[in-house]
């Protein structure tokens, strides 16, 4: 009678250890889907911004060639008010310089580049940072797919336990 209530016991403990492990895993999954879509939003995030940037230099590059006016306060304009005092931007009452490629001076164009290169090097890296989160993605849904198959085992085992 004891071993028989012991075997009866041991079967529905392991059982229940089974369903306990499989609800652990489940919730493991769910952890990594939720982290998997927070990466995925975060790539979203990074590269619209790394967009933004590369229009950014290309366009700075296109104002360059053209010839466009920047004042003490960053404000770029195609055209300013002319008084008396000189050139004048449109946004603020500081006075705007002129800047155009073919006039800048030696040490002008070296900073230019420099400058231009500089962003296209950090452009690079953030285009570089979401290629590693992409990859970090790929293993976090990985990872959820390796606990959902466990969870599926575990509960699969618990009931081959409950129909002996």
């Amino acid at each position: 009678m004891l071993r028989a209530f012991a075997t009866w016991y041991a079967r529905w403990k392991y059982r229940v250890n089974k369903e306990v492990e499989a609800g652990m895993h489940e919730w493991s999954a769910r952890v990594a889907e939720k982290n998997a879509k927070a990466s995925r939003d975060l790539i979203i995030k990074l590269k619209t911004e790394a967009d933004a940037y590369e229009a950014r230099i290309k366009s700075v590059a296109e104002m360059e060639e053209k010839g466009f006016y920047l004042c003490d306060n960053g404000h770029e304009n195609a055209e300013c008010r002319l008084p008396e005092s000189g050139n004048v931007c449109l946004q603020c009452p500081k006075l705007a310089k002129f800047i155009k490629r073919s006039e800048m001076t030696g040490q002008e164009l070296y900073e230019s580049d420099k400058d231009r290169r500089d962003a296209e090097k950090l452009l690079a890296g953030r285009r570089e940072e979401i290629t590693t989160k992409e990859t970090e993605a790929k293993q976090q849904d990985a990872t959820a797919k390796y606990f959902r198959q466990q969870a599926e085992s575990g509960r699969r085992l618990a009931e081959s336990l409950r129909k002996l």
